[in-house]
């Protein structure tokens, strides 16, 4: 895991149907710790985000902590 990248900060939501009930701001570690339950999404914590998607899933993040 990339040190620098999991102090990152995202927000977490979870996704029902077409609609997102915010979970809260948190670290990418706080965020990975989470049990997974639901369909969670996460703000991507990368600094050129703008050229990628907004939210990613949690497969996703592991992979920008690893990176």
């Amino acid at each position: 895991m990339n040190a620098e990248h999991l102090t990152r900060i995202v927000e977490v939501s979870l996704k029902r149907g077409n609609e997102r009930q915010d979970v809260g701001i948190m670290t990418v570690r706080q965020a990975l710790e989470l049990p997974v339950a639901g369909r969670l999404e996460y703000t991507n914590p990368d600094d050129k985000s703008r050229r990628g998607p907004m939210r990613i899933t949690r497969e996703e993040l592991q992979a920008y902590a690893c990176g």
